[in-house]
């Protein structure tokens, strides 16, 4: 049944207060476009940046272009994707403005990656223009096969406008990966990847060719890796990022993953959290 006009504006107005609540006490917060009114949102917004408070949007295609322009003005950290926004030109704008309130926008492309320029889609030429003009770009084979050495190029891309191109990699290390790693991408993969024989070896070269390059390689610690193959990978440049449960504080593993827990991720490396692999 349907909620009763006057209870759900209750609700709404309860909703909103706890979010200036949220803002007051100088939490970053991270919402959907479509939990608040934009009226609500603008003035979290506007509270939050006199505090010095994040405030990340989820961007579901809901709000014009306009209308989230005057969000960015307010340093909001706008996170959208290919099924929100699939059009190069809106893309654009709000990139710009971003880059222009010092904000950034973060991009994940699910879709395939075209050649041609077609209405309704962003081509791979439109993706490098778009990094070359400062959009981070998220991007992961979860979905679809991809070609390294296409992003490669759309990390040179990134590099060029000052972006971040972060790649979430599920299933075996490719050789590949050093060479993206080497054109400054950061590289999302799990502890599954790595599995027996030289792929350990394969993910130290990564790790340092990243780090070279001035990225990183963000490892999701899930199902447990050889304490020496933790430590040679962190001693690498690796961010470990662990899933399972801490170990036991006379465990030798212990001090390493204390450490670990101080390397932080940089923000604009991960698409809204380090927690997942998309």
């Amino acid at each position: 049944m349907d909620k009763h006009p006057v209870e759900s504006g209750v609700e709404d107005v309860v909703r909103t207060y706890e979010l200036l609540d949220r803002a007051r006490l100088g939490r970053d917060v991270v919402i959907r476009d479509d939990q608040f009114e934009r009226e609500a949102l603008l003035d979290a917004a506007r509270l939050m940046r006199s505090r010095g408070v994040g405030l990340s949007l989820l961007d579901t295609g809901r709000f014009e272009p306009n209308e989230l322009e005057w969000l960015i003005r307010e340093k909001v950290q706008l996170y959208t994707s290919d099924e929100a926004r699939p059009r190069e030109t809106e893309l654009d704008r709000l990139v710009k403005a971003c880059r222009a309130a010092r904000s950034f926008a973060a991009y994940l492309h699910d879709g395939p990656l075209k050649v041609e320029d077609s209405p309704g889609t962003v081509s791979l030429p439109a993706l490098h223009r778009l990094c070359a003009s400062g959009m981070d770009l998220h991007i992961s084979n979860r979905l679809r096969d991809r070609e390294l050495a296409v992003l490669s190029a759309l990390a040179e891309s990134a590099r060029d406008g000052r972006a971040f191109l972060a790649y979430y990699h599920h299933g075996a290390l490719a050789e590949g990966l050093a060479e993206l790693a080497a054109r400054r991408a950061w590289i999302h993969m799990s502890d599954r990847s790595l599995g027996d024989g030289p792929s350990a070896g394969l993910a130290l070269d990564i790790a340092r060719g990243a780090r070279v390059a001035g990225s990183g390689v963000a490892l999701h610690v899930e199902i447990g890796l050889p304490l020496d193959v933790l430590e040679s990978l962190f001693a690498g440049g690796a961010f470990i990022l662990l899933r399972t449960p801490p170990s036991d504080r006379r465990s030798l593993q212990r001090p390493l993953e204390e450490r670990a827990r101080r390397r932080q991720l940089p923000l604009r490396a991960s698409y809204l959290t380090p927690v997942s692999l998309p």
